[in-house]
Formats: structure tokens, sequence, C-alpha cells
């Protein structure tokens, strides 16, 4: 049951909440955005080459079992996941900077991910990896991304633009309190899929991907700090730099390398990084509400 809940209720969730960021846009959020392309190769730098520096300081810091250690590299080489762009509106970041990082890096890690796996990895760890070629379909990645992000936003920017009426707004506003129970389920369903690992949760293993969830939200909001005192930035180069796709780590380790030990590093990270995510959200009501 909770497989099929993984399998079938969370895209549907993931889908729900890009489709309540789409009533939030239009496209004049996107123009402003591409007027900026400094900032996103900034943020996309921070995340393709800061966070596996990261994760390579991690590894030798804590000196990590090399099951455990694979799995946290593998993590910080996927992309960033369309849940990220769900929690960046959610805290009050810039949904359409967020969505236009996550849409170039989907594209940029199914090449990226299966050259720096093979070569660095034997440099990393004392181990030596199946030949296995670590290489993500292109097509899988690119449809999951469409069906999963830019179709319900484009939905939801198509009904913003043409239907104009009062029950729309009524219906906007309800689904933007939506959202956040949405991100809740998501949640749910993960641990309800995931108590295998509940003995690990005090473990190095934990103490690694927390880390690493949290380094890289500090890499992003240092690196959002270069282009002035701007909150939302802040908040989405955290949020994108920080929050990875557990799910692309998972796939990596169990199908492409036919080793399921190193999805154990992913599988607690898909955990364990919803801690900092409900603290930012909470946060953010918290002041939204005071505000108003």
């Amino acid at each position: 049951m909770s497989q099929t809940m993984l399998t079938i209720g969370l895209p549907i969730a993931l889908a729900w909440m890009m489709f309540c960021v789409g009533l939030t846009l239009s496209l004049a959020d996107f123009k402003r955005v591409l007027q900026f392309p400094g900032k996103i190769s900034a943020g996309l730098a921070a995340q393709l080459i800061g966070l596996p520096l990261i994760a390579y300081g991690l590894i030798q810091l804590l000196n990590l079992p090399p099951v455990v250690a694979v799995g946290l590299w593998i993590l910080a080489l996927a992309p960033g996941g369309a849940s990220s762009n769900a929690i960046s509106h959610l805290a009050g970041g810039d949904s359409a900077l967020s969505i236009t990082m996550t849409a170039i890096s989907s594209l940029i890690i199914p090449f990226s991910l299966p050259l720096l796996l093979p070569i660095v990895l034997p440099l990393l760890l004392p181990i030596v990896l199946p030949d296995v070629a670590a290489t993500l379909p292109v097509k899988t990645a690119i449809l999951q991304l469409v069906a999963v992000t830019l179709m319900p936003v484009v939905l939801g920017m198509l009904l913003k633009r043409f239907i104009i009426a009062t029950w729309f707004d009524k219906f906007t506003h309800a689904a933007g309190r939506t959202a956040l129970w949405a991100l809740f389920f998501t949640v749910a369903i993960t641990l309800a899929a995931n108590t295998k690992v509940f003995y690990q949760l005090f473990s190095v293993a934990s103490l690694a991907v927390l880390l690493l969830c949290l380094l890289g939200m500090g890499l992003g909001a240092l690196v959002a700090k270069g282009f002035g005192d701007d909150a939302k930035l802040t908040k989405t180069f955290s949020i994108e730099v920080g929050i990875q796709n557990a799910g692309t780590a998972i796939f990596v380790a169990v199908v492409q390398l036919q080793q399921p030990e190193l999805a154990l590093t992913p599988l607690l990270y898909g955990i364990l990084m919803n801690i900092p995510v409900v603290l930012l959200i909470a946060r953010y009501r918290r002041a939204f509400s005071h505000a108003n």
C-alpha cells in the first residue's frame, strides 16, 4: 500500500503543488528572471559544483563508511526536485526563478552525473564499483520534469490568464492553502514507504545528509548575498542548492548501479531534509500572518 502511494500519490501531490504555483505566476515573472542570467548561472554553479565539493568535504571529515559515502556523493550529483519549486513558493521564494533553475539543472544532470560518477568516485573512495554505466535515461528525466513540474504550472498560468471571475479568485486562494497540506502529504508518504530506514535515523549517515542539506542551503544563501540583500533570492537559492532529488539518487543506486544498499543515504535524506524545510516554511508563514 505504501509503495503504491509513493508511486502514484506522490507525483499527484507534487503536481498539485506545482499547479498552485502556476496560479500565482504570469509570463512577466519569467521575462523578469531571464533578464538576470547572472543570477541563474551563479545559482546553478553553487548547486552543480559547490554542493559536490561540500559532499566531498563531509566524506573526508566524517570518515564515512563507503556505502554511506557513495550514496552521499550520488545525492550531491543529483538535480533539484520538483518539490524544491513548491517549497520555494510556500517559503516565500521566487517561484519563477526556482522553476527555471530546476528545469535547466534537470537537463544538465542526465549528462553530468554519468560523466562525474565513474571518473571521480574511484579517486574519492577506496572501493571499486561494478562496471555498470551510470547513465540516466534522458527522455525519462525530461518527461518526468514536464509531467510533474511544467505541465501543472502552465495549466495554472493559463487558467489564471483566461478565467476572470470571483469564484476563481476564491478557488485560487483556497488552492494556495491546500498546497501546504499537499507538502505534508508528501512527507507522510515518504515516511510510510521508508520505515525500514528508521533504525538508521540516529546514525552517522543521518548526520551526513542533514549537514549536506544545511550546508547546501547556507551556500545558496551566501551566493545570493552577492546580489544584494534580497530575501526572496536568498530563500530561492538556499532551497534550490540545498534540496536535492532523492528519487533520482535512489534510481541511480538501485537501477543503474544495481546496489540497493547505496540507496540508504538518499532514503534518509528524503526523510530528514523535511526538518529544515518545514521550519523555513513555518517561519515565513508566521511572518506573513503578522504582516497581514
